[in-house]
């Protein structure tokens, strides 16, 4: 009676005391109470003058091998169990052979323990293999060491106390179930809670990423309303002044250029709309050509250098001596990411020069010619280019020697922060909405370079320096793999 209302009280105290405390400090409680447990059933023990002839000390670690998964805790409340023999009568032949016999049922439940972690068995079944085997070997470890002689302790001891060990064991076994149960549910509610916590973080970084979107296309309407309303107010005002002045025809003329410079102006941004449009929806079209390096470099050069000479900035042009004279891509594409990153270099750099690098990069890849593929964009049917006027490829794949062109375009400019060198390659967004309002711009040119640049089966990135000016390069293929039905050769 004794240990039962004890159990129920620390089932009681364990539930409303400790429930909310973490899981070391509850396993930490455990092995103590346990060890307690164990001296509570030994010191209410049934005696026959100087022998024990019944006690349940067996059962503090039945149920330590079906609540703990660790060996070690289980192993130290048999060594508390047996440390505690001692307490009742000192050091003797009896303590001793009893303590030895505590320390092996500890051991036997520390294997069951590993046993347990291993196997899904119900708890049933655990209890039972527990129960009847650690009162087992307990009668095992007193007939062979105990200080009651052997044949009286197994004819007249045995027969009484093994089956009322089994029996008292299993109904404590059976009590402490709901506890079990309990803390089982706790550790799923907890295990649960932290799984709800972590989504919920996620779902707030996701919910503060579309904010922040909704935010850029925000800024991106109000600039865009500025952008598109400049240059078109620039063309009816021109308009109108030609209507009027119908006699001096120089001024006409250069009302004219303005006209017209301010509808390419135009057409830009809505290009670059559309471009993002297509990209996202999967419907731009790539036109596959031979592209001379040489010629579209000299073209950059040529509309560039008068608008860094107005600026007061020097613009050189390298080209390496191992750069091959053409390569295979979509020249309208290549030259629109070129424009683009020239345009901003020119844009946001006041002092110094602008530079472009062109390289090449070789990589040796051993038949894995798919490697030179954007992982965006892979195709079937894949072949290497050059193709010959017949569409038949011209060169032995066993060994691909993949080649890789790298146009590269320094400034001296303002530079990008670090936290927002990834950002700025988004739609919709500017470093700084000061930087917006003044150098202008719609935020959407480096966010078309990066797509057309996968686009290509290339990459495209960026190393800056707050300050001190910024270095974008453009990886391309020299021969990209392409899927036949859809390329177009040049003749």
């Amino acid at each position: 009676s004794i240990l039962i209302t004890s159990a129920y009280l620390f089932n009681l105290g364990f539930k409303y005391i400790f429930q909310n405390s973490s899981w070391k400090v509850k396993q930490a409680v455990l092995v103590g109470i346990f060890i307690v447990a164990g001296w509570l059933t030994m010191f209410f023990g049934v005696t026959e003058k100087e022998y024990t002839l019944f006690d349940l000390r067996t059962v503090p670690l039945i149920f330590g091998t079906l609540f703990f998964r660790d060996p070690r805790l289980v192993l130290l409340i048999g060594a508390g169990i047996s440390l505690s023999r001692y307490t009742f009568a000192g050091i003797t032949p009896q303590a001793i052979t009893g303590s030895i016999n505590i320390m092996l049922l500890g051991c036997l439940a520390a294997l069951l323990v590993n046993i347990y972690r291993k196997k899904a068995w119900s708890y049933k079944k655990k209890a039972l293999v527990s129960i009847l085997s650690i009162n087992t070997l307990q009668v095992i470890g007193i007939a062979m060491f105990g200080a009651i002689p052997t044949h009286l302790y197994l004819s007249k001891v045995v027969p009484h106390t093994y089956p009322a060990a089994i029996l008292v064991g299993s109904f404590f076994v059976f009590i402490m179930r709901d506890f079990y149960e309990e803390q089982l549910r706790t550790q799923k509610l907890k295990r649960m809670n932290h799984i709800l916590r972590h989504r919920t973080r996620e779902l707030r970084e996701k919910a503060r990423e579309l904010q922040l979107s909704s935010k850029y296309k925000s800024d991106f309407i109000a600039n865009m309303s500025h952008e598109l309303k400049t240059p078109l107010n620039s063309i009816m005002a021109m308009s109108q002044l030609l209507q009027e002045d119908v006699e001096q025809r120089e001024e006409r003329i250069s009302y004219a250029d303005f006209i017209h410079t301010s509808g390419k102006e135009l057409l830009q941004k809505i290009n670059n709309i559309l471009d993002i449009a297509s990209v996202e929806t999967g419907k731009m079209k790539i036109l596959w050509e031979l592209v001379s390096v040489e010629d579209m470099i000299q073209l950059m050069q040529y509309q560039f250098q008068t608008m860094t000479e107005q600026k007061g900035l020097g613009f050189e042009v390298h080209i390496a001596a191992n750069v091959s004279a053409s390569i295979v891509t979509d020249a309208n594409r290549l030259i629109q990411i070129l424009r683009n990153l020239l345009m901003n270099a020119v844009k946001f750099t006041e002092h110094g020069g602008i530079s472009v690098l062109v390289h090449i990069d070789q990589t040796i890849e051993a038949s894995q010619p798919e490697l030179a593929v954007s992982h965006e964009h892979k195709h079937t049917n894949m072949s290497l280019w050059p193709f010959s006027q017949n569409g038949l490829v011209q060169q032995n794949i066993q060994n691909v020697s993949t080649q890789w062109v790298v146009f590269t375009v320094c400034d001296t400019g303002v530079g990008i922060d670090q936290d927002k060198q990834q950002l700025i390659f988004e739609a919709f967004y500017q470093e700084d909405s000061a930087l917006t309002r003044r150098y202008e711009g719609t935020g959407l040119g480096l966010s078309i370079s990066l797509k057309l640049a996968r686009l290509l089966g290339g990459t495209l990135t960026l190393h800056s320096v707050k300050g001190e000016g910024s270095r974008f390069s453009l990886r391309l293929p020299v021969y990209p793999l392409l899927d036949q039905k859809n390329c177009k050769t040049d003749s």
